[in-house]
């Protein structure tokens, strides 16, 4: 499944492209930075027990995971079995997963309690350190 993955047409355009590439790595870093730059006053707001950014913030970080997301994919296309056995990637893979469990757990509620929030700040923190790391490991 991997061999087929990195072998495919837009997996090689990405490769080979002098624009498409780097137009890609923009958009997973503008994912980020939107859905961090909505998640962290957010997340700041409700350790301070003020929850009217939420409703506000919540849409921006949800297109900013969408974005970054989907940029992601087609950046591990290019080189997917590197990645899958980088374990920096792995564990941004993980608490990827644990931070998207724990936000879905809590989504359905407008107050969250303080102890969630933070936690939620660390695992997109860790998430974003982990990324960070791939290029390292």
């Amino acid at each position: 499944m991997i061999d087929w993955l990195e072998s495919t047409g837009l997996a090689e355009h990405l490769r080979r492209s002098r624009w498409t590439y780097p137009l890609v790595s923009a958009g997973h870093l503008l994912g980020i930075a939107v859905l961090l730059g909505a998640l962290v006053p957010m997340q700041v707001q409700r350790l301070r027990g003020l929850d009217p950014m939420v409703r506000v913030l919540r849409p921006y970080a949800i297109a900013g995971l969408a974005l970054a997301a989907g940029c992601g994919v087609l950046l591990f296309m290019t080189r997917a079995e590197d990645y899958l056995a980088n374990p920096a990637f792995q564990a941004k893979l993980a608490l990827l997963a644990i931070a998207l469990a724990h936000a879905t757990w809590y989504l359905r509620l407008d107050v969250l309690p303080k102890r969630a929030t933070a936690v939620s700040l660390l695992l997109w923190l860790g998430v974003l350190g982990a990324g960070r790391m791939i290029a390292f490991a």
